[in-house]
């Protein structure tokens, strides 16, 4: 059951992230993973609002971790279309 609800919400982060324009990269049943040039403005822009990435440098992209409660999903979704 476990698994099973991971990997379902590892496939909502990675619609919502596409959502926003953050499609590509990859993933598994605890994260997403996307490569981009802007990631270090992107990850400063979520940590102003309270949502942590993990920002890699080479090559640039940031980790998604899997929101937790509702109310973390619907803070995701309205941070990422501030960007």
């Amino acid at each position: 059951a476990t698994r099973h609800r991971l990997t379902a919400a590892s496939e909502r982060l990675a619609k919502l992230l596409a959502c926003h324009g953050l499609d590509g990269g990859s993933g598994t049943a605890l994260f997403q993973w996307r490569p981009r040039a802007d990631a270090a403005a992107i990850h400063s822009h979520l940590a102003k609002q309270g949502i942590l990435t993990r920002l890699f440098a080479t090559p640039a992209g940031l980790r998604f971790g899997l929101p937790g409660a509702e109310s973390d999903w619907v803070r995701l979704d309205a941070a990422l279309a501030r960007l």
